[in-house]
């Protein structure tokens, strides 16, 4: 494997860690929390590879958000609650995968 890949995943798993916290403190099933660490390894390599902004942490950001859309949208129709922490994650852990990408990959 890549060196630039193995670095994306090893970010992707630190961001799915941060984003699993409040998930295991409201006891959310176990495959909401599979899917979410999921998403942050495939964001991050979706992150370290595609280049939409020369900003990194914009880079994160818009690549964090449209991947998550999907996913929020799919959730609302089933508990609109949880609509916004999901997206908040997404523009809060987006950028600092965006960073620590464009830092230890470049």
């Amino acid at each position: 494997m890549k060196k630039k890949t193995t670095i994306a995943i090893i970010i992707g798993l630190i961001a799915g860690i941060l984003d699993l916290i409040p998930l295991i403190l409201v006891s959310a099933p176990i495959l909401n929390m599979i899917s979410i660490l999921m998403f942050w390894i495939v964001t991050s390599y979706f992150v370290a590879h595609v280049k939409l902004s020369k900003n990194t942490i914009l880079n994160g950001l818009i690549l964090s958000t449209l991947n998550m859309l999907p996913l929020v949208i799919v959730i609302y129709t089933v508990n609109p609650k949880d609509f916004m922490p999901m997206l908040s994650m997404a523009i809060v852990l987006g950028p600092l995968v965006g960073y620590l990408n464009g830092r230890f990959n470049s």
